[in-house]
């Protein structure tokens, strides 16, 4: 088929190639701009692989183990930047996966998938800094030789 269709990451047969090779641009951009933490990232991940449910914060922290107040924010942020719903309840808001458009639900399968496949480069595209802002820093420390 056609060079195209495999740029979207589908194979021949009508199936998913998996992410081997470079990562696409506008995904490398979406974590970058978008996934502030691993955390965040598995809270967009644990809302879209459990959808439809709706989760509260409190079941969102236990069921990753991490602190109620750190997931509350980072429930009330994705919720703010759309990529998830928010329904207000007697007993507080629920979260439910539900991105505001179609291209941000195909960028945030694409961040689950490539997390899940290749974590070490998601991990690189978070918390990582091209080498030349790395070099720019360290280069403000060096001493001139006289």
């Amino acid at each position: 088929m056609g060079g195209d269709q495999h740029d979207r990451g589908s194979k021949p047969d009508g199936g998913v190639k998996f992410f081997s090779g470079p990562i696409p641009v506008e995904l490398v951009r979406f974590i970058q701009e978008h996934v502030s933490s691993l955390e965040q990232l598995e809270v967009i991940c644990l809302l879209r692989n459990s959808a439809p449910r709706e989760w509260r914060a409190d079941e969102v922290s236990r069921e990753l183990g991490s602190s109620l107040m750190s997931i509350g924010r980072r429930l009330e942020h994705l919720a703010d930047q759309q990529f998830i719903k928010v329904r207000h309840t007697e007993r507080g808001p629920v979260y439910q996966h539900g991105p505001e458009s179609e291209d941000i639900a195909a960028l945030i399968d694409a961040a689950a998938r490539l997390y899940k496949e290749r974590r070490l480069a998601v991990i690189d595209l978070v918390y990582g800094r091209p080498e030349s802002d790395l070099r720019a820093f360290s280069d403000a420390f060096m001493l001139k030789k006289k």
